[in-house]
């Protein structure tokens, strides 16, 4: 089984995160699982965005101005429509990133982003078909806030997926428990996966999960065999995140992860190649 590369928000060593510019190129590298980030704006509409809001470093207004970090207070998305939302250019370069390319960029919908991600691969005479990772954006404490509650914020997704007929190409993760519980009982069928930051029993998180997952996903800095081997008994993958430095890639095969989720695929697929 070849060593999966997910390319996370895109892979933002050259490009904006979660634009379509970083997509395509994570694409035209061979990638085929993109990590991207869900939030979902006042009309309800599903878009592509690790933060709940418009802010600096990313973001400018539709004058070109670049926002402050300030601004996250006065843009959030759940509070503003779609429309208004892709009046700003989220493309610009991240100073983590020296470099990445600015580009002009929306924070484009998920339906957008399934269509010209896969327009793209075949346009370009390109093997294979994408998968899509997706992580949805939710917080306990946020409900009403950045985003609906969990049973509507669930089948808004998966409405959406199965809408897009891509139900057997989409995978959804989250570090909340409640946004996946309430999506699997809508569609149980559906790929799943529980993101975590902190070191779990296996028993006890799939008896407060309340169904076992396809996947858990930890911190690279969780991953040890003894975590690896529990969550395998259980038929229990794991591609741990966000797995960045060549030695650190290497010791998460070695301890046998099925993959890594990373900012830069180019390195990866250096060290493991691609799928045949």
């Amino acid at each position: 089984m070849a060593f999966e590369i997910q390319a996370h928000r895109g892979g933002r060593a050259l490009f904006p995160e979660n634009t379509l510019h970083a997509f395509c190129h994570a694409a035209s590298l061979g990638i085929r699982v993109l990590e991207l980030d869900l939030v979902v704006s006042k009309d309800h509409q599903i878009l592509v965005s690790h933060d709940p809001w418009l802010s600096a470093p990313l973001c400018a207004d539709a004058h070109g101005h670049q926002l402050s970090a300030e601004d996250r207070f006065r843009y959030i998305i759940y509070e503003m429509n779609s429309a208004d939302i892709a009046s700003f250019d989220c493309g610009l370069p991240h100073p983590s990133f020296p470099g990445q390319l600015r580009v002009a960029s929306f924070k484009p919908p998920l339906a957008t982003v399934f269509r010209e991600v896969d327009s793209y691969i075949v346009s370009s005479g390109m093997k294979g078909e994408m998968i899509y990772n997706l992580e949805i954006k939710s917080w306990p404490d946020k409900d009403d806030l950045f985003h609906p509650p969990p049973d509507q914020y669930a089948a808004l997704v998966v409405q959406l997926i199965e809408t897009a007929g891509l139900s057997l190409r989409v995978r959804i993760q989250s570090f909340d428990e409640r946004v996946i519980r309430a999506a699997w009982r809508v569609n149980p069928r559906l790929c799943y996966g529980l993101l975590i930051e902190e070191r779990h029993n296996p028993d006890r998180l799939m008896l407060e999960l309340g169904f076992v997952p396809r996947y858990v996903n930890p911190h690279f800095s969780l991953v040890e065999r003894e975590m690896t081997e529990a969550f395998h008994e259980k038929g229990i993958g794991m591609i741990p995140w966000t797995v960045n430095r060549r030695e650190e890639m290497l010791a998460m095969k070695s301890l046998g992860a099925e993959g890594i989720i990373t900012d830069y695929p180019e390195r990866a697929i250096a060290l493991f190649g691609l799928p045949d």
